[in-house]
């Protein structure tokens, strides 16, 4: 018995962020809205974010306006970021509308001041094809960064995964020597490099860090072979 009903296509996008309060939010250097699990857009799904930054006014504002999320509820509230329960808006013709006919899966779908960074896995070469012409014949505004072939099983969840300030802040302290011993960079010159103080990146790369250490750990768990 095979499990070809597993492999598909990985589809990485830029979405812009809309929204009349997305200038108010993305004024925050700390912005960030990251989608927690691995959410199929095929029902009628309920997707939970985690909103970083030091204006909540800007981040309920650009989330009330959103037009693709309905409703939204703040679950908690903590020193990692706010905790947010939304709903989808199901609207023809915007990009949720389009993964959900496609059978796609968001794996990865992290919001900041650049917009959406989405990672999609559809099913088939046919359905991924059948995605990117919808995109096109409704005007729904992508830019296709990557697709490669995948299975569901070959990548974490994504609410283990970097994000893209995180991932930055470590390759530029790794590249500097922050890591080294001794240090060979400072972590304010790291700090004035990324535009960032020198407490928001001591946060950002314990937060990064924790992510790598609770992967290996659940990686080491999951493998039958390490001791």
């Amino acid at each position: 018995m095979t499990d070809d009903h597993a492999s598909g296509y990985e589809v990485e996008l830029g979405h812009p962020l809309a929204g009349p309060s997305s200038d108010v939010a993305l004024d925050d250097p700390e912005f960030e809205l990251t989608l927690v699990g691995g959410i199929p857009v095929t029902g009628e799904p309920v997707p939970y974010f985690v909103a970083r930054g030091s204006d909540r006014e800007a981040l309920d504002g650009l989330l009330d306006d959103h037009a693709s999320i309905d409703r939204f509820e703040p679950i908690s509230d903590g020193p990692e970021g706010r905790l947010y329960r939304c709903e989808w808006a199901t609207r023809d013709g915007d990009i949720i509308s389009a993964i959900r006919e496609c059978d796609g899966i968001v794996r990865r779908m992290v919001g900041t001041s650049h917009g959406w960074s989405l990672s999609v896995y559809f099913p088939s070469n046919e359905l991924t094809t059948r995605f990117h012409d919808a995109c096109l014949s409704r005007d729904i505004d992508i830019d296709v960064r990557r697709v490669e072939p995948a299975r569901l099983d070959e990548r974490h969840p994504p609410d283990i995964a970097l994000s893209e300030k995180q991932l930055t802040a470590l390759r530029l302290a790794f590249e500097r020597g922050y890591f080294e011993t001794p240090k060979e960079t400072a972590l304010d010159d790291i700090a004035s490099q990324l535009g960032i103080t020198e407490q928001a990146l001591s946060q950002r790369l314990r937060r990064a860090l924790r992510h790598l250490v609770g992967s290996a750990i659940d990686d080491l768990e999951r493998d039958p072979r390490s001791e």
